[in-house]
């Protein structure tokens, strides 16, 4: 068996939502989900029709991981949908283009990411899966929240057994 992509667990769920605010309200009022402040920021998605200046507005629960993440619908892109619909699992990755390009080759392309000069991963990606959802990989070095950040995991220590 080939070594897996993603070695970190997942550490968030997302879904599309058309009204990021109704949304926020609605969880809250029907879940008792706390929220994080929404970010709001002009992001170039680079995808494979080339490069797309989408404004995305996202939140996080508090707490976790895992979080909950919701964005608002942005046309024209792989954050469209219509309605609140699952969208994506989050993993944390410190190979981000190794990652993707790992993804790649077992047929999880990638569909977006933040363009970058170099043309290579940057930020983010959402690999597109077979099953009709994305995975999205974030970048440990770009952490949009670091208490969300997988804990580094303690060297294992072998006990020898006497008598």
């Amino acid at each position: 068996m080939s070594r897996p992509a993603i070695r970190n667990p997942f550490f968030h769920v997302g879904f599309i939502v058309p009204d990021l605010d109704a949304a926020m309200k609605e969880f809250h009022a029907a879940l008792g989900i706390t929220w994080r402040a929404p970010a709001d920021a002009m992001v170039p998605l680079r995808g494979p029709d080339g490069v797309i200046e989408a404004n995305v507005y996202s939140v996080y629960s508090e707490g976790g991981p895992p979080a909950i993440e919701l964005i608002q619908s942005v046309p024209s892109t792989p954050l469209a949908a219509n309605g609140v619909s699952f969208h994506h699992l989050g993993f944390w990755t410190d190979r981000l283009a190794t990652s993707s390009h790992d993804l790649d080759s077992h047929g999880w392309p990638c569909a977006a990411t933040v363009a970058s000069v170099e043309k290579q991963p940057s930020r983010f990606t959402l690999q597109q899966s077979p099953h009709g959802f994305y995975l999205e990989l974030f970048d440990t070095a770009t952490p949009r929240h670091a208490d969300l950040l997988p804990n580094p995991v303690a060297p294992s220590r072998i006990t020898e057994r006497t008598g």
